[in-house]
């Protein structure tokens, strides 16, 4: 258990070392109204994504075959800050059932919204797209100059980040696209984790989840981690 869990922050590490600044210019710099797909178009020259973001998504989207959501507790800076804030939860364990189920519904709605916006409104500039200065400046710069949209769009983000603090991985639960997607892409994936016949519903790894979930139901990360934490040692990772 220990092993895993020191791999898992290897690699959430090494992400965000790749792919951490790309991150960050998705959200506050990216003047698209969805981030991370038009980055070969886009006249931000300092982001990083124009040259890596082919291969990030050919990778994510691989990994989702191979692994399913793996990417959102392995290497997704996004999923790791709502991990840290989903340790100071005030609601932990409260949303569950068919509310938890109903709200699981909205990152589909979002995944939705954003092939709208992306490819029947082809993915409109919502920011004025600041080319030059520093790290900073260029960040305030884009606030100053932003379209009412882009201060929407990017204020859901934020707020739903921000209300993992509430509720466990609000937006991986409930908002992600990404994580949408990934699940759809995913639905079968080559290994998961899973509850084998020894299982005895307990209900330990649910409680213990960060998602408040169990392994291969809906908003399962493929994390592992609950896989140490099972009495009966009924979770297994395979095909």
């Amino acid at each position: 258990m220990v092993r895993h869990l020191w791999i898992r922050r290897l690699t959430q590490a090494a992400s965000l070392y790749v792919i951490g600044t790309f991150s960050y210019y998705g959200i506050f710099r990216c003047p698209f109204a969805v981030p991370y797909v038009s980055c070969e178009n886009c006249p931000v020259l300092q982001c990083p994504g124009r040259k890596i973001w082919l291969p990030v998504w050919i990778a994510i989207l691989a990994s989702a075959l191979a692994f399913g959501r793996a990417f959102c507790s392995h290497a997704c800076p996004g999923g790791m800050v709502a991990e840290l804030f989903s340790r100071v939860s005030l609601l932990r364990g409260k949303v569950r059932g068919m509310a938890d189920r109903v709200l699981s519904s909205g990152k589909y709605l979002a995944l939705m919204a954003c092939i709208y916006v992306f490819w029947f409104m082809h993915n409109p500039r919502w920011a004025v797209p600041i080319r030059t200065g520093g790290f900073t400046e260029s960040t305030m710069l884009t606030f100053e100059h932003a379209f009412p949209l882009w201060f929407a769009r990017t204020g859901i983000v934020l707020g739903a980040l921000a209300l993992g603090l509430v509720i466990p991985h609000f937006w991986c639960r409930y908002l992600c696209p990404t994580g949408a997607a990934l699940r759809l892409a995913g639905f079968r994936p080559l290994f998961r984790y899973f509850m084998s016949k020894d299982c005895t519903d307990c209900g330990v790894c649910n409680r213990k989840c960060d998602l408040e979930t169990r392994p291969a139901k809906h908003n399962c990360t493929n994390c592992g981690d609950c896989a140490g934490k099972c009495p009966a040692g009924a979770i297994k990772l395979g095909r």
